[in-house]
């Protein structure tokens, strides 16, 4: 074998091994993007779900406070009707003088 041909073996294996590493570099940085979104995509929807979580928390207070508004509601109705009859008497009383 002359050195011609070693040459050539030793640049083709200068250039296979550059070569190796050029492919496995762009394989490890598709990998590491691919597990970033991942990650990212995972904090999103850790996100979402703690903003649910705090919405159903409050639910119950928020469902509480519907009920007494809906409560106090009734109760002015009722006393605007008392009011109303004891001015209906009156106006009778008035009227039947």
């Amino acid at each position: 074998m002359g050195p011609e041909y070693a040459a050539i073996v030793l640049t083709a294996v200068i250039s296979a091994i550059t070569g190796g590493s050029w492919v496995a570099n762009k394989l490890l940085s598709r990998q590491t993007e691919r597990i970033q979104q991942g990650v990212e995509h995972i904090n999103t929807q850790r996100r979402r779900i703690d903003n649910l979580e705090d919405e159903v928390k409050r639910l119950p207070m928020d469902y509480v406070l519907k009920v007494d508004f809906l409560h106090e509601i009734t109760e002015m109705h009722s006393n605007f009707r008392q009011i109303n009859n004891k001015l209906d008497k009156l106006i009778e009383k008035l009227l039947a003088k």
